[in-house]
């Protein structure tokens, strides 16, 4: 009753509800990331090696390009995959080998891959990410050579099969591209100084089969 009658009583009241809420909040958010995260330690850590299974289909992809790898090309797909970027719609087995022919008519290609993300959810994931691509190729008027510059990004839906993930969907978005002519001809480029593209010839094949051996 003395409280009650104390003046300074309501403005304590409402200081211990001001410091009340951020608590109640906090303790409702932190009940609610831990049902969405994962229930295990085996759980978290089966969705970081996806994620990390699912970023090495991603750098496989650039590099199968850079290099004209056509097995390993096709590995970074499920058989079924379906395939729409640019003009192109069907099944990626079909893209690789629409790829493979624009690749034989380029002189030099480089694809980065950035800003990652992916959601896992059991044995399918969801992913996006950037892609920066380089062609040096003949000039479409047999004039020399041009540089063409390329932006865009991936969307794809990945599935894990006996613990293997792969792209069973990919939607490709180009956002930018830009062509200008060439300053030295690839010809010129010092020979053994830059990458090559035949897988059984450019370094990264010749050291990882020497890692692979135990050289």
């Amino acid at each position: 009753m003395a409280d009650e009658q104390d003046p300074a009583s309501p403005r304590r009241r409402a200081l211990a509800a001001m410091i009340a809420a951020p608590l109640g909040v906090a303790a409702t958010s932190a009940l609610a990331a831990s049902k969405a995260a994962p229930a295990s330690l085996a759980g978290r850590l089966d969705a970081l090696e996806a994620r990390r299974a699912v970023e090495e289909v991603l750098v496989a992809y650039a590099r199968a390009n850079d290099r004209v790898d056509e097995a390993l090309l096709r590995s970074c797909f499920w058989p079924e995959s379906t395939h729409h970027h640019g003009g192109f719609q069907g099944k990626s087995s079909d893209f690789v080998g629409f790829a493979m022919k624009i690749l034989g008519g380029v002189l030099y290609t480089a694809h980065h891959i950035s800003n990652v993300s992916v959601e896992v959810k059991g044995d399918r994931a969801f992913s996006e990410c950037y892609y920066f691509a380089h062609h040096r190729r003949p000039a479409k008027d047999a004039a020399g050579e041009t540089d063409a510059f390329f932006e865009g990004r991936y969307i794809d839906l990945f599935e894990r099969r006996a613990g293997v993930w792969k792209i069973i969907q990919r939607r490709g978005l180009s956002d930018y591209t830009a062509v200008i002519p060439a300053n030295t001809p690839y010809a010129s480029w010092p020979a053994g100084q830059h990458s090559l593209r035949a897988p059984d010839e450019d370094d990264y094949y010749v050291m990882r089969k020497a890692f692979e051996g135990g050289s």
